[in-house]
């Protein structure tokens, strides 16, 4: 049986997406959960076969730090999948009104800013996890309070709650899985075409990011995003992260036009592959 890398523990909202994943594409995987992207990121080809990890949310865009690890890599993206995320508060008080200290994972803190700005005189208290700040409001101290998946309020004894404190109704959190190895290209009739890249200049030099778009935009290939990463060498200097989103029936134009800005630049492709 083959192992999940996921980002855990139980409970979380990537433990959420990768039993969803599960059911959808293969019921022979075993979960491994891990307390960090890296270290799940890592086990990927030595203790697991493959990985689910953030790579965006609706309200506070890219994980930039699986960017980075896309790019340092040996791993390629197979799939992908999104699930709905909403969050809700549970508190050792009464009301609102007594709350002094919040729990809140760093990601989570994004998606609720309308309701944590909302609160008056609150120390807030960065977690690692969503389940972290959930074991928080476990030990009963008076006055304290968390931010957890809504899907995890149901199993809280807090005296007071609040279902719903994300900062909008369709929010939504997407996940990569991830391989070992060289790319795959893996491209079903009848479905889009989802093609992550990273696109890395030797030098800077005025008009990069013009020529580069312009072959794209010659060809009619929809960029659904594009994103500056520094090259962590000299100050000032970046690479581009960019997906490309297409109709089945452009794969050989991606292909083509790909091959043609890897005549003046390097080029990693992190995935080539069919999304509903």
């Amino acid at each position: 049986m083959e192992k999940i890398a996921v980002l855990g523990p139980r409970g979380t909202f990537s433990d959420s997406a990768s039993i969803q994943y599960i059911k959808k594409f293969n019921n022979d995987l075993e979960q491994i959960y891990y307390s960090t992207i890296d270290d799940a990121f890592h086990s990927v080809g030595s203790e697991c076969e493959v990985g689910i990890i953030p790579v965006e949310n609706t309200l506070d865009g890219y994980v930039q730090r699986t960017l980075d690890l896309l790019l340092e890599m040996n791993v390629y993206i197979e799939n992908e999948i999104s699930i709905p995320v909403q969050f809700s508060l549970i508190s050792n008080t009464k009301n609102i009104e007594d709350i002094k200290k919040l729990y809140v994972q760093f990601k989570t803190n994004g998606q609720c800013r309308k309701f944590i700005d909302s609160l008056n005189d609150v120390q807030i208290i960065t977690t690692e996890s969503n389940m972290e700040s959930f074991d928080k409001i476990k030990e009963e101290n008076i006055g304290e309070a968390a931010i957890i998946p809504g899907h995890m309020l149901e199993h809280s004894s807090a005296p007071f709650k609040i279902k719903n404190v994300t900062d909008a109704i369709n929010n939504h959190t997407r996940f990569i899985v991830v391989r070992e190895g060289a790319l795959k290209v893996d491209i079903a009739n009848n479905k889009d075409i989802k093609v992550p890249l990273y696109i890395m200049p030797d030098n800077d030099r005025p008009g990069i990011l013009f020529d580069i778009l312009k072959e794209f935009s010659l060809n009619k290939i929809n960029l659904v995003s594009i994103m500056s990463r520094p090259t962590k060498l000299d100050m000032g200097t970046y690479n581009f992260y960019l997906e490309i989103n297409g109709d089945f029936k452009q794969k050989e134009k991606i292909i083509n036009t790909i091959n043609k800005i890897k005549e003046y630049y390097k080029i990693k492709i992190l995935g080539f592959y069919s999304v509903n």
